[in-house]
């Protein structure tokens, strides 16, 4: 019997994975040409919006370093984190990233483990403003991709750039919490700028 090369198996599974993830989305595609008339300024709205969302994430991490630097003076976060004072810098940014991940509304939140010390320097306070950032910037998205499609001639407003864009205001508008607001926000960002993005 003879034997099939693996690489010819692989090919094939790349193709039926590529295949797969060429129709896997439900984004209107029945105009495929680019508007060129709105292209720079649905560019110019998306790159506005990235990088407000980097403004929001640099908060998020002045907040994490805050915190951070009361706490590791505390003996008890070095006992419960069983972690050594040999490098301060290492121990901080151990720390940021703890915090960083029980802040992001879509972030994993292992365990407990110093809880009870996060609240006692105050990190209930900046969970709060951090929540109220994040409600303030999907509402100030939503609100910019709603107005720049009312923007749009009602012969623009047709087009598929101006569908995606209501769809996917709409979906980051209705979803009921800060965590799947932040996840369609993500994938919209994430489909104009790697996927197709008409």
């Amino acid at each position: 019997m003879a034997r099939v090369p693996i690489n010819n198996y692989f090919a094939v599974f790349v193709l039926v994975i590529g295949l797969a993830c060429n129709n896997a989305d439900d984004t209107e595609e029945e105009d495929p040409e680019i508007d060129i008339e709105t292209f720079g300024s649905r560019n110019q709205l998306l790159d506005s919006m990235f990088n407000d969302s980097l403004v929001l994430a640099e908060y998020l991490f002045a907040r994490s370093e805050e915190l951070c630097e009361k706490l590791i003076d505390d003996e008890i976060y070095r006992n419960e984190t069983g972690e050594e004072l040999e490098s301060r810098d290492a121990v901080v940014k151990n720390c940021r990233r703890r915090v960083v991940e029980r802040l992001d509304p879509t972030g994993r939140r292992y365990g407990n483990s110093a809880e009870t010390l996060l609240l006692k320097y105050g990190f209930a306070n900046i969970q709060k403003m951090v929540q109220q950032k994040y409600e303030e910037f999907f509402t100030e998205i939503v609100q910019r991709m709603d107005d720049y499609v009312k923007g749009l001639t009602p012969e623009q407003q047709t087009r598929t750039t101006a569908r995606n864009l209501r769809k996917w205001s709409g979906k980051i508008k209705d979803a009921p919490t800060v965590s799947m607001k932040d996840m369609f926000f993500r994938s919209c960002m994430r489909f104009y700028y790697f996927e197709r993005g008409v």
